[in-house]
């Protein structure tokens, strides 16, 4: 498998060995490995895409120089279904335990992502029951509270997103996927967004969506704490007013203001025949200041395979239901290899939200793919917005409001 006459060690024993390196430097030693991967699965030297079929820490190589590889060169498979797939329970596709199964590119692809979740516990993937790989429940909960993992919440979300994912939906490159996760161990310092947002809350079952970002609940009655202690003010002056005599002043005056600006309290005849208040309804008010809210320029981050990635969100509200945004994205200085590229976003907004659906390509940069955009937000909460990208191989975003400036997308 190896020559460990020149130092060359299994990844397992190199995690042994080195049981205080950083998550981080773990990572980096699996590059040389996630290339090779990928390199064998495009098929480009072979003709036909082949899979290694047994990626796990035991095979694959790290030589003293810190480059990696596959071990086990000489039993690779083609993928045209004439062997029975090699099974090593923590990191074995669930595909792989179906009847008749054989290995694949996309099985590779699960197992490396499983490595790479034993090279950031220290210990193999979880397993429930034998026969059916790695338990991603407790590989959950082990990721969200290890010690050298806990502060990294979308590192974590990651690694369970390509185990979750179907089979055609895993990291199609292992590399760039790698990098990924080396972004979410060192998040940089954002010029628009002050820091990278944190990953929402624990993962979910497999199949389901991250549980998007929310704000905080309003209270039962819809009124603000602000409002509230101002309220309370005013009691307390009038209060002391009453107390100091005065009242009888402030009644005599109800209904001869002196001033063209003062609001006049209502008189008593009003308390007793109630009618319905000509202003505008509570929900009318909040859709209004929604559209306010975001009608405008936005700048911030996301990210995708790629990488994180720069970000600008012209909104142009349409009407009372309708939105449209162009959707700009850029490198930024942590990933510069990130090209430029734009298309149109169209959905619809309410008060407290809006869902944005993939349009057309206004500059379409290679083989990019157009994305969607979910968020939640509280127009009266400041100047922000987070949400989640609508990919299962994306993590979230989150702007700034840069501007009032809004022109709507080019058809």
């Amino acid at each position: 498998m190896y020559d460990n006459r020149f130092g060359d060690l299994s990844y397992l024993d190199w995690l042994a060995l080195n049981p205080y390196e950083g998550p981080a430097h773990r990572l980096r030693a699996l590059t040389g490995t996630a290339a090779v991967l990928d390199e064998l699965h495009s098929g480009r030297r072979t003709g036909v895409p082949v899979a290694h079929g047994d990626v796990t820490p035991a095979t694959v190589v790290v030589r003293p120089d810190g480059s990696s590889s596959p071990a086990d060169l000489g039993q690779l498979w083609t993928v045209d279904g004439s062997l029975i797939a090699a099974r090593s329970t923590p990191y074995a596709a669930p595909e792989l335990f179906l009847p008749g199964a054989v290995t694949s590119p996309a099985a590779d692809r699960f197992a490396f992502a499983a490595t790479v979740a034993h090279a950031a516990l220290g210990a193999p993937p979880p397993v429930r029951f034998a026969p059916q790989g790695p338990d991603l429940q407790q590989l959950s909960e082990q990721l969200r509270t290890h010690p050298l993992c806990a502060a990294f919440p979308a590192f974590g979300h990651r690694i369970l997103n390509a185990l979750a994912a179907a089979p055609a939906d895993r990291p199609s490159s292992l590399t760039t996927w790698l990098e990924a996760l080396l972004n979410d161990l060192n998040p940089p310092t954002l010029a628009m967004t002050s820091a990278l947002p944190p990953a929402p809350g624990a993962y979910p079952p497999p199949g389901e969506p991250l549980p998007p970002w929310s704000p905080p609940a309003k209270s039962p009655s819809g009124s603000s704490s602000g409002l509230t202690w101002v309220l309370a003010g005013v009691a307390a002056l009038l209060a002391i007013a009453l107390l100091a005599g005065g009242a009888w002043y402030l009644i005599a005056q109800i209904d001869e203001p002196s001033d063209g600006d003062l609001v006049v309290a209502p008189s008593r005849s009003a308390y007793a025949s109630p009618s319905p208040s000509p202003s505008a309804s509570p929900e009318v008010d909040d859709l209004a200041a929604a559209r306010t809210f975001l009608s405008g320029t936005w700048e911030g981050t996301y990210r995708c395979r790629q990488g994180l990635t720069g970000l600008k969100l012209t909104v142009f509200v349409v009407d009372e239901h309708e939105v449209e945004a162009m959707f700009e994205f850029f490198p930024v200085s942590s990933n510069p290899d990130v090209p430029r590229g734009s298309f149109v976003l169209d959905g619809t907004y309410t008060a407290t939200g809006f869902t944005l659906l993939p349009g057309h390509w206004v500059k379409r940069p290679g083989d990019y793919v157009m994305v969607g955009l979910e968020a939640s937000f509280a127009a009266a909460a400041g100047q922000s917005i987070r949400g989640e990208v609508t990919d299962s191989a994306c993590d979230d975003f989150q702007v700034k409001k840069t501007s009032t400036t809004t022109r709507r997308p080019p058809v």
